[in-house]
Formats: C-alpha cells, structure tokens, sequence
C-alpha cells in the first residue's frame, strides 16, 4: 500500500491531536473541580463575612443594651438601631446554608437576643422608683444571658470560620493535584509529539538531504550521481525523477557541448562582419564633408565627427558630454527648432549661426532630425549641417 507524505503527516497530527485533546479533557476536568471549590469557597466567605457582622453586632448590642439599662447612655435611638441590625443579621444568617450545629448556636443567639432585648425595652418604661426596685433584678438575668448570648454567637462564628478554612484547604489541594497532572501528562505529551515529529521528519529529510547532496554533485557538474530510491511516496517518485533527469541531462550536455562547438564558429565569422560593418559606417562618420552630431534626448553630445571638430573648433574629447545648446548663438532659437523637431520628426536646410571655440560665429545650413531605436521610440537628435560662412556677404 502507498503512504503519501501526506497521509505520514495527518496519521502524525492526529496522535499529537489526540494527546492534545486528552490533556485538554484532564485540564478541563481540573478546572471544573477548582472552579467548584472556588465557588465553594465563595459561599462560605460569604457565611463568613455574614457571621462575623452578626458577632460585631451582637456584642456592640450588648454593650450598648447594659449601658442604657445602667442608665450610663441615654441615647435610646442608637440602640433601636443597633437592635433592628442585630434582628435583619439573624434574618439573613437563617436563610443561609447551616449545618446542624450552625443552626443550633443561631437559635440560641435569637433566643438570648431577645431575652436582652426584653429585659432592656422594660427598663426604658420604668419610673425611678420601679428602676430602683427592679435593677438589680434586671441586671441579674442580663449578666446571665449576655455570656450565652456572646459565646453562642463566637460558637457561630468559629464554626462558619472552620468551614471557611477546610474548603479553602480542599481548594489548594485540588488546584495542587490538578497541576501536578496537567504538567505530568503535558511532558508525556510534548515527549510523544517531539518523537512523532523527529521520525516523520526522518523519513522526509532523510531522502531529500540524499537528493540535496547528489543535486550539488550534479551542479558542480557530476552526471554520475544516483539516489536510491526507498519509499513509495512522492519523495520517491521525485528520487525517481532526479535519475532520469541526471541520465537526460548527461545527454543533453553531450549534444550542447556539439553545438557550442558550431556556435563558436558562427559567432566568430558574425563578429567579424559586424567589426567590419562598424569599421566602415565609422569611416563614412568621420570622413564625410558634412558636420554629424548627435544628442541624447538631454541634449547632451553623444557623437561629434572631424568634420565639426574642423568647423567649430572643439575636439570630440572635450566637446563630449557638454549641451549642444551651447553651440548655438541664440539658445532660445536652438530651443525652438527643437520643439519642432520632436513634434515633426525633422528640419531640413534650416540657416542658423554657431558658435566656434575662439568665439567666432560661423553660419552652418542644418538639418536636424530625431533619432528612433527599432520600436520607434525617440532616443535623441541628430544634426547635420554645412558649412555656409563664405557664401555670406560681410
């Protein structure tokens, strides 16, 4: 059966998929136990925090509850609200999830508070001699009710605290557990994806390092170099194709080498002609009795014949390069016959006047042209004139 590379590679992305999904399930299921535990811890803190402002208030109502009957505060609005806090707290506390003995220690602080609460209302209604006749009376079953009162409410108080602190010690350990898993089987995970990887890569690289070496033989010019061939896979068949290629290109250098050979010789005789074709239009250039000139399409000179050099004065070394504008008295004029030029093509036996090196002023009749590569786009100018001076009257 054919294993293409790219079935190696799906059967190696699923395992490593399949690892990842695993470790994905584990992680979630982690999660979900922490996240519950959180929530756990949550609810208790909230029982905790709920408790605590009971305890906080109880107290400050039995302290608040035996200075009034001790008639050292007489402020009866503070307590009326101290005591409808203490009521709204026990409210609340009840609606919560309680154990049994939470529930207990509740029933007892309800009862006691209100106990207190009785006692204190009745002192607020006495007259001073009923208040002289009745304290110590009061005070009795206030001392006895208020130890009760205060401890029911620290019993509370601890229990909601105990809770708070082993489901916050559950929490650690699940978070504890559930990384140590996390991270074990993330190793298992990432061992088993590197050694899934290193032997797919083997089977690939393996051959096309092979492949690799014998095309730098070939290319260093070796047509003797051969893969073996291994797998069944595209790699392969590219091992396959590299031979055939090597045994075609041995071949084929044989026959290139035959036809550089007859190339060398049409090359030669074509070069030959063409050195003789230069030769000749450069004669004709430089001997003929007319001033040629060409420009680029900068107006810089390109070609200044022996003729112009004899007319103007400049030699072609030092005249080359330079704008042709400069050769003209009037540079406005040369401006002119210019733009005609490029929207023409060409002038023919225009009369002007130019300017030789000593500064005289010679009268040429110019021809000027533009000059066209094989496309016909316009590549620069050209000038041919004679010279007219003596046939000028002075």
């Amino acid at each position: 059966m054919r294993i293409t590379i790219r079935t190696k590679l799906m059967i190696g992305y699923i395992a490593v998929l399949i690892l990842m999904l695993i470790m994905s399930i584990l992680a979630y299921i982690t999660l979900v136990r922490v996240s519950r535990s959180v929530n756990q811890i949550l609810v208790y803190a909230h029982k905790y925090d709920m408790v605590d402002g009971l305890r906080q208030s109880t107290k400050q109502f039995v302290e608040v509850s035996d200075s009034l009957i001790r008639g050292r505060m007489q402020n009866i609005g503070y307590y009326q609200s101290i005591a409808r806090d203490v009521e709204k707290k026990i409210v609340y506390v009840e609606k919560l999830r309680l154990k049994d003995n939470e529930k207990d220690f509740l029933k007892r602080i309800n009862s006691e508070f209100n106990s207190v609460k009785r006692l204190t209302e009745q002192s607020l209604k006495w007259t001073t001699p009923l208040r002289n006749a009745n304290l110590a009376t009061v005070l009795r079953e206030i001392d006895k009710a208020k130890p009760i009162l205060v401890s029911s409410v620290d019993g509370l108080y601890d229990e909601a605290w105990r809770s708070l602190d082993t489901v916050t010690i559950l929490t650690d350990n699940n978070m504890e557990r559930g990384i140590w898993q996390i991270v074990m089987f993330s190793i298992i995970a990432i061992i088993a994806g590197i050694g899934i990887s290193i032997y797919i890569s083997q089977r690939i690289i393996t051959p096309i390092r092979a492949l690799s070496v014998a095309a730098a033989g070939v290319a260093k010019g070796d047509l003797n170099q051969t893969v073996q061939r291994v797998s069944g896979d595209e790699i392969g068949e590219l091992v396959a194709s590299f031979n055939q290629m090597v045994i075609e290109l041995k071949t084929s250098r044989e026959q290139i080498e035959k036809y550089n050979k007859e190339l060398k010789t049409m090359v030669e005789e074509k070069t030959s002609e063409l050195e003789k074709t230069k030769e000749y239009l450069e004669n004709i250039l430089e001997h003929t009795g007319d001033m040629i000139v060409t420009a680029t399409l900068f107006d810089e000179i390109v070609q200044f014949n022996r003729e112009a050099e004899t007319i103007l004065g400049y030699s072609k070394r030092t005249i080359v390069g330079s704008k042709i504008e400069y050769l003209f008295v009037d540079k406005n004029e040369y401006r002119r016959i210019r733009k005609k030029v490029m929207e023409d093509g060409e002038i023919y036996d225009y009369e002007t006047k130019l300017m030789k090196k000593n500064g005289d002023i010679t009268y040429v009749n110019l021809t000027l042209s533009r000059l066209e590569d094989k496309n016909g786009n316009t590549i620069g100018l050209i000038g041919i004139g004679r010279d007219i001076t003596g046939s000028k009257p002075y």
